[in-house]
């Protein structure tokens, strides 16, 4: 069964759809397309963007360091110093190299700056920081050999980009200078303010500078480099961006070794962008969208309701008026201003209940006409019809002398024909009654087996020329019903005379009496030709149509197939409504036809007798 859903919804659901549909699609669509810029696109290309920066800034500083260290070593003024065979317990000596050193640093400006003599013993160190001996000895080993040296130095907590270069003098090597710039915080900030990413170096298991601020942030980067440490089998600069969460954040993370370092050491540095400003943009963008989304809605769901309210009202108007209708209120206002379709319709349904109203009218007024020509013309009827048998009883007893054979035949088809006039009296005054509302009945407790047995009883009696056997089963044991016997029974009496009217003989009729609850149920099943369903309806209430007369023909008893003037239906539905019930007919399962009368065992309370 589909639900009844009012048309009020139906609007609104309509005028809600496109925007709840547009609204869905676009959060989905601005949810993916965030979380995919979050994810994979925007801060991956941004560490791998900051990492070639840094890398970029360390070969820049490289050149800068080692193109220094050149244009220094080849000063007339250095390497003439050191071609005087300085020794170290020279204090003039070394105090001049000094401060030559300090002079050349000054234009430098390196973090490291120390002079060397030939076997590679210091001989001044002038920056802000100095190398040790174990630190610095690969590199000198291999700048003493003649060839320029560029690396990492790496001391406890300190890394140090440097060069190193030989220095010449007549075509010998008379020393070494070595050059260097701190890898630490000022760096990592530096890098920070330039591309908005954490910066860390780390040497071994140890920080050497960061712009990461809390100690678990810190912690948790080092327990990552030290699982990259565990698997020596991945080249570090392959490994992709991973996630490293610390301290309630998430970190974007790209690990790297720093360029120039031993690459059997563990010299790193690491790119980090906090994941939280990204969720929480692409949280904000959600809500954002979802209050658009509501609002968008809300305007819809008003819009929705207005527009309805527009076309419901003068809708809601009419419908009422055809409820009026199906009530027999003709006046109802229908209360419609629009000067529209909904107006035009509207007047054109004013114009239809007046013309139904007119018609309607007209078929009331020609029922009430036929109902007083029945009861006139049962009325007139009556007389002849009495003073008829009265002659027909003189004659057939032989008041009037003796009849012969064929004068006693002809009375007795006579006295045939007049009892069929004296039913159709009967019936016709009756059918006045019942359609005209003047039906009379008397409510008295009756017992409901001997009450059906009775209309049967009299339905065999009408039969008694047709060879159809009329069976009655009563299934409701001792039952009482408030009725009126005699119009109740002649109710039921019509259906089996119906019954037998419709079965070709040796057919049967079957009548079965039960009990539903607090009401009864007759039935009255034949074997007959069956029923127009579509047309039981009108055969219940109206009876004989015009249609009908193009086959009529005149009906001597229950002849087969004899409709006569069809009053029978009428009438027993008329009776079973006064008493609170319903007919009910249908086709038999296995042919013929099922007429169910279903009445209540008490005579309804709100119900009055018929006057």
């Amino acid at each position: 069964m589909i639900p009844h859903i009012s048309l009020r919804w139906k609007i609104l659901v309509l005028v809600l759809l496109t925007p709840a549909v547009l609204a869905a699609a676009t959060l989905l669509t601005v949810n993916r397309n965030v979380s995919a810029h979050v994810d994979s696109s925007s801060i991956h290309e941004s560490l791998e963007h900051a990492v070639s920066v840094f890398e970029s800034v360390l070969q820049t500083r490289s050149r800068e360091l080692a193109g220094g260290a050149r244009v220094i070593a080849r000063d007339p003024r250095f390497f003439s110093l050191l071609m005087l065979g300085p020794s170290q317990s020279d204090s003039r000596f070394v105090a001049t190299m000094r401060g030559m050193a300090k002079d050349f640093n000054q234009i430098a400006q390196t973090d490291v700056f120390e002079v060397l003599d030939r076997r590679g013993r210091v001989l001044a160190s002038v920056g802000a920081a100095s190398s040790s001996r174990d630190a610095r000895a690969g590199f000198v080993r291999a700048v003493l050999k003649g060839q320029p040296v560029e690396g990492i130095l790496v001391e406890r907590k300190l890394h140090f980009q440097v060069a190193l270069t030989p220095v010449f003098a007549d075509g010998r090597i008379v020393g070494a200078l070595l050059m260097g710039r701190e890898i630490g915080p000022a760096l990592a900030h530096e890098l920070r303010t330039m591309m908005k990413s954490e910066v860390t170096f780390v040497s071994g298991a140890e920080i050497t500078g960061t712009t990461l601020e809390g100690p678990k942030e810190r912690a948790a980067l080092l327990a990552e480099l030290a699982r990259l440490s565990a698997d020596p089998a991945v080249d570090p600069n392959l490994r992709p961006v991973e996630r490293v969460k610390a301290g309630g954040q998430e970190f974007l993370t790209l690990v790297r070794r720093l360029p120039g370092s031993d690459p059997g050491a563990a010299q790193w540095y690491a790119m980090q962008r906090s994941f939280d400003p990204e969720t929480e943009f692409a949280g904000r963008m959600r809500r954002h969208l979802l209050v658009l989304a509501a609002i968008a809605l809300l305007a819809a769901g008003i819009t929705g309701l207005l527009f309805s309210e527009q076309i419901l009202r003068p809708i809601q108007s009419l419908v009422q008026g055809a409820r009026e209708m199906e009530k027999g209120n003709y006046d109802y206002p229908l209360k419609v201003k629009n000067n529209d379709e909904l107006g035009y319709l509207a007047n054109r349904f004013a114009d239809m209940r007046r013309q139904a109203r007119a018609y309607f009218g007209g078929l009331e007024q020609a029922e009430r006409l036929k109902s007083r020509f029945l009861a006139v013309a049962s009325h007139e009827l009556r007389t002849p019809i009495s003073v008829l048998i009265g002659y027909h009883d003189v004659l057939a007893n032989g008041e009037l002398g003796a009849i012969n054979p064929a004068q006693a035949g002809a009375l007795q088809k006579m006295r045939s024909h007049l009892d069929r006039l004296t039913r159709l009296a009967e019936d016709s005054a009756r059918f006045a009654r019942v359609t005209g509302e003047r039906l009379e009945l008397d409510f008295q407790p009756q017992d409901v087996q001997s009450l059906v047995r009775e209309a049967v009883n009299a339905g065999r009696a009408a039969g008694s020329g047709r060879s159809v056997r009329v069976e009655f089963v009563c299934e409701a044991g001792d039952l009482t019903i408030e009725a009126d016997s005699q119009s109740l029974a002649h109710a039921i009496f019509q259906l089996v005379a119906n019954g037998i009217r419709f079965t070709p003989d040796g057919g049967r009729v079957d009548v079965r009496v039960t009990r539903h609850g607090e009401r009864l149920h007759v039935e009255v099943r034949d074997s007959g030709i069956g029923i127009d369903v579509e047309g039981i309806g009108s055969a219940l209430a109206n009876g004989f149509s015009a249609a009908d007369s193009l086959t009529y023909h005149s009906a001597r008893g229950l002849e087969f197939n004899a409709r006569g003037l069809g009053l029978g239906l009428p009438i027993a539905s008329a009776i079973v409504q006064a008493h609170g019930g319903t007919i009910r007919a249908q086709k038999g399962a296995e042919g013929g036809s099922l007429f169910v009368i279903d009445v209540p065992l008490k005579r309804p309370v709100e119900m009055s007798e018929a006057a």
